[in-house]
């Protein structure tokens, strides 16, 4: 008798035991208990996991990304060189020539239309402003005059350096005044012709040099709105700024640069503006009249 009571009393103060235990479990913090605090640790690892690996192929499609545009603005600066050699090749045969061209201008809308549409998709940090006005000047190439302008806007606001920045200023002026606004154009070639208020580290040739191709490019762009008086102007102010510069080759180069762009738009049916960048390319001067070619 008193060893069964002993087995029940035994088997009583057991069961105390493990409600005990279970009682005191349930009242500790959360923070004190072990297995909540591995499966806490597990589910910050897979979210620390998630985290890292959404991040690099996120770096991956930028880097993949970054890689095409770089490809395609390539091409399509190549594209320009090869339309001079087709002119070259194919010289005494002007069918050739124009449907190859052709071929040549339909690449290049194909590709500047993809360009643009990669850069847009990219983050603004990830695009220069060398590549935004690359894609602009392609897209003027292409007739799409609203989103040359757009793309130089973001290349402007994308912290140009100096060349970029004046050819941006140049290339929207002639932009306004080719969509029928000479009033906005102007405002942009003044701002071509401010830029050494913010860029005045360089030197006198440098400065006059630019300011030239900005006031050609200006009366171009007046002569392009049948505005000959104010382009004559303009030719006038180029040349007054060459005039207290010593004789070099540069200086020199400039003159007939300014004397070819007053005879084309005193005849009265100019060229389309050769200036539109930071860079001129003009005709040959022509002959006097009392010499022979």
């Amino acid at each position: 008798m008193n060893e069964d009571l002993e087995q029940r009393v035994e088997l009583m103060k057991r069961e105390i035991d493990a409600l005990q235990v279970t009682v005191t479990e349930r009242s500790k913090p959360w923070y004190h208990n072990v297995s909540v605090l591995i499966s806490i640790i597990a589910l910050l690892f897979s979210f620390g996991t998630t985290l890292v690996s959404y991040h690099r192929n996120n770096i991956q499609e930028i880097q993949n990304a970054r890689a095409e545009l770089r490809g395609l603005l390539q091409r399509m600066a190549a594209l320009p060189k090869e339309n001079v050699e087709i002119g070259v090749k194919y010289a005494n045969d002007p069918a050739s020539r124009n449907l190859v061209s052709g071929f040549i201008n339909q690449e290049n809308t194909f590709l500047v239309r993809s360009a643009a549409e990669l850069a847009k998709k990219l983050s603004r940090k990830w695009v220069s402003a060398t590549e935004y006005y690359a894609i602009a000047v392609a897209l003027q190439a292409a007739y799409d005059i609203a989103g040359a302008d757009q793309f130089l806007n973001y290349a402007i606001y994308a912290e140009p350096d100096f060349n970029v920045e004046i050819s941006c200023w140049r290339t929207l002026g002639n932009l306004k005044f080719m969509e029928g606004q000479p009033q906005a154009g102007r405002v942009q070639y003044q701002r071509a012709l401010d830029i050494f208020s913010k860029y005045p580290q360089y030197d006198p040739y440098t400065r006059a040099s630019t300011n030239v191709l900005t006031e050609l490019s200006w009366a171009y762009s007046e002569a392009a709105s049948n505005d000959f008086a104010s382009a004559i102007q303009h030719v006038n102010s180029a040349e007054k700024i060459l005039a207290p510069l010593p004789k070099s080759p540069g200086v020199d180069g400039l003159k007939s640069q300014v004397a070819q762009a007053r005879e084309l738009i005193s005849s009265g049916s100019p060229p389309p503006n050769p200036i539109p960048g930071s860079q001129i390319t003009i005709p040959t001067p022509s002959p006097p009249a009392n010499t022979q070619p």
